[in-house]
């Protein structure tokens, strides 16, 4: 009977973990660059059991498996829609590439969400006010006023009377393995120590006035979510079964 219990709470353990993330996944459904997670179960092991007659010498040891157990979330890294804002700062990156930024610990993080800004200093900020990567020709702080236009390869440069001045490059990088990045949040990755980092690939490509959309499909999703609900609803009435019956068990004990 202990077996019952601890299939159903298996189920009930993965499924929340299921729910979590299809919550999450919805709550992003308009966040730039947010790239769709999912999470994969797979079954345990079983557990054999002792029968004290066989019916058969050629029959199979009897066995009850130990449930279902949630594997880590992935990021699924396909491209999302793009949306056209006209903003000088806004980018969007090809499907394999992401851009640099720094967090306040000086560490580099990856991120698809291309939304950014100049701060008061003149540097080249995320929505999170981390300083996004970027080769200087000339000093942030030093940059002229005038049209910018930055090209697929990612230079910069600055429209001065009928001259274009190249001030630096948007700094892009891919992951060798793409299971090799875990999302820290603010919609930026962290390379394991055990990747490798391509800094500027070659099929690195940068749309400027554009943004990425998010990879969510929200009626897939709520498709998720409603079978999910509807099997987490399920253990916890198995659960509740087998509760039942070690009442029972335990009332004709008495």
């Amino acid at each position: 009977m202990n077996h019952l219990l601890n299939i159903s709470r298996s189920g009930i353990n993965g499924l929340q973990k299921k729910l979590d993330v299809t919550a999450q996944n919805l709550a992003n459904v308009n966040t730039v660059g947010y790239k769709h997670k999912t999470l994969q179960f797979k079954e345990l092991l079983n557990n054999p059991i002792n029968a004290q007659a066989p019916a058969n010498q050629n029959a199979l040891p009897a066995a009850i498996n130990r449930g279902t157990k949630a594997e880590e979330e992935q990021n699924l890294f396909q491209s999302g829609s793009l949306s056209e804002t006209g903003n000088t700062w806004d980018f969007a990156i090809s499907k394999e590439s992401f851009f640099g930024v720094r967090d306040q610990n000086g560490q580099l993080l990856l991120t698809k969400d291309g939304a950014f800004h100049q701060n008061e200093t003149g540097a080249l900020v995320n929505q999170s006010g981390q300083t996004v990567e970027v080769v200087a020709i000339i000093p942030t702080n030093q940059w002229p006023k005038g049209e910018t236009h930055v090209d697929p390869s990612g230079n910069i440069t600055i429209k001065q009377g009928a001259n274009y001045l190249q001030v630096g490059r948007l700094q892009t990088y891919q992951a060798t393995n793409e299971n090799d990045l875990q999302a820290v949040g603010n919609n930026t990755y962290q390379l394991n120590p055990t990747g490798q980092l391509i800094q500027n690939p070659i099929n690195a490509t940068i749309h400027q006035g554009v943004l990425e959309q998010s990879t969510t499909d929200v009626a897939q999703t709520m498709t998720e979510m409603m079978v999910t609900q509807r099997a987490y609803s399920l253990n916890t009435r198995a659960l509740q079964s087998t509760d039942e019956m070690f009442s029972t068990i335990n009332r004709l004990t008495d």
